[in-house]
């Protein structure tokens, strides 16, 4: 397992100009953080700059939207993307602070309308929808062959994710989807070969949060209903009842067999089917360390294998702190 020496880690802040030319902003950070949030295919970046004036003007007439900003450690790019929200605030401190995201957010921000015959694979559909956008792709994960998969008056990420996770429902796997130098990287959850192992001293804190709410123990499969009358119970599929019955319900209707209707509810039990667990943990910083990364960790009442499910790099503290799912 690989080790980092936290005393090492060289953190710096470049803006880059639509003229060509790079300004150095390290010297004028207050505040900088990067990273993966869970339910965001989209990195971001939040930074707070000094506004001191030099030779071109006030930092806040120089940095401003859809300027590229790259953070890299010890030389290496761990972050680019472009200013999209900024905020200058003119009281004692002026300070400039503003939201950067990678390229990704354009495809949560923009809707698309396509369909694609049956026949298809996962990865040629990833690939089409990214084609459009000039989005260079490096599909490392399995693929699924698609029936008619009708992508319509949706968000272009959405598009991606809808034909993903259907994908995933039928695979023994689960996918992470990151943008990686300009790359859409999308491969297998856990797949890194570095599995970095946090216990000890590198731990600052964690936390572990379980609940029953939206839990799903029990899932039953009505047919179509008559006029006024009660759908018939085609099938149970029972999950884990120790925690009592939770039921939902599946309706088999005429574009669904059994079988679709049956798996449907087994999914349901497989993504519902165990209580809600939340885990936080704060860590020395690994500036690698990405959403779908597998790590260690031997802390508090945690021990085991765990994936990353978001991540949040502190370059002034230089501590992270992630949220776990366990392996």
């Amino acid at each position: 397992m690989s080790e980092i020496d936290i005393t090492k880690l060289k953190y710096s802040v470049k803006a880059f100009f639509a003229s060509g030319e790079a300004m150095d902003l390290t010297g004028l950070c207050t505040s900088l953080t990067w990273g993966d949030e869970k339910n965001s295919i989209a990195q971001k970046a939040d930074i707070t700059l000094a506004n001191i004036k030099i030779d071109k003007g006030y930092i806040s007439d120089l940095i401003v939207l859809c300027t590229r900003v790259v953070i890299f450690v010890n030389d290496k790019e761990y972050f680019n993307g472009f200013v999209w929200d900024w905020d200058y605030t003119s009281a004692l401190e002026k300070e400039l602070s503003f939201t950067a995201y990678d390229r990704m957010i354009y495809l949560t921000q923009s809707k698309g309308n396509t369909y694609y015959s049956s026949g298809k694979s996962t990865q040629f559909l990833v690939e089409d929808i990214c084609k459009e956008w000039g989005i260079t792709v490096q599909y490392e994960w399995e693929s699924w062959t698609h029936g008619k998969t009708p992508l319509k008056d949706m968000e272009v990420s959405t598009q991606l994710t809808t034909v993903l996770d259907e994908a995933q429902t039928k695979l023994d796997s689960e996918y992470v989807m990151l943008m990686e130098k300009e790359v859409l990287m999308i491969r297998k959850k856990g797949s890194n070969q570095d599995v970095y192992y946090f216990h000890g001293k590198n731990v600052e804190s964690t936390k572990d949060h379980l609940t029953l709410q939206g839990l799903v123990t029990k899932v039953l499969v009505y047919g179509k209903s008559e006029e006024e009358q009660r759908p018939p119970l085609l099938e149970t599929v029972n999950g884990n009842l120790d925690y009592g019955t939770l039921q939902e319900i599946v309706t088999k209707d005429s574009n669904k067999t059994l079988d679709d209707a049956k798996k449907e509810a087994q999914n349901i039990l497989k993504e519902k089917g165990k209580p809600e667990e939340t885990i936080n943990v704060s860590t020395v910083d690994v500036p690698m360390m990405r959403k779908g990364d597998k790590i260690k960790l031997v802390a508090g009442n945690l021990s085991g294998y765990f994936f990353v499910e978001g991540v949040t790099h502190n370059g002034f503290e230089k501590t992270m702190e992630m949220e776990l799912e366990r392996v």
